[in-house]
């Protein structure tokens, strides 16, 4: 039986090629990938620029305070002063789409009852946490104070 070396070599170069790309992709995405948030990373107040004010306990529960709501969708008033919530919420880590990882905030709106949803998207931890409402005007950002979660 006879080798042909043209197959051979071409067999071994488009493995290499193969084996190149794999770890390529496999140092890419290990550099995109993060720790994922921890309870102590988002406990605490959060104070936005706006005014608004997010207190999120480590027991799952929150109070928001003129967080502005994503819109009409949970059956309350559009006009400009019914566009905040004031009131209790819970809280899960969840992921805004197209958007790094958060918190979503859970709660009744107080017109129908209707569940509402609010998400705070936790964009830095290393000098402090910080991050913002996506449906909140561009420029305004939240930063989270550990401590007084009364």
């Amino acid at each position: 039986m006879r080798t042909d070396w043209r197959i051979l070599g071409w067999v071994m170069g488009v493995t290499a090629l193969f084996l190149a790309l794999m770890v390529a992709l496999l140092i890419h995405l290990g550099r995109d990938r993060e720790a994922p948030l921890a309870i102590t990373d988002v406990a605490g107040v959060w104070q936005g620029s706006d005014g608004g004010r997010l207190t999120v306990r480590a027991d799952g529960s929150a109070h928001l305070e003129q967080a502005k709501r994503p819109g009409p969708d949970c059956g309350q008033s559009t006009d400009a002063a019914g566009r905040s919530y004031t009131g209790p919420a819970t809280w899960v880590f969840d992921t805004y789409p197209d958007e790094r990882p958060g918190v979503r905030f859970d709660y009744q709106g107080p017109a129908t009852a209707k569940p509402c949803k609010l998400y705070l998207v936790v964009f830095s931890l290393k000098d402090g946490a910080k991050g913002f409402l996506p449906q909140d005007p561009p420029g305004v950002r939240y930063v989270r104070s550990p401590g007084q979660q009364n």
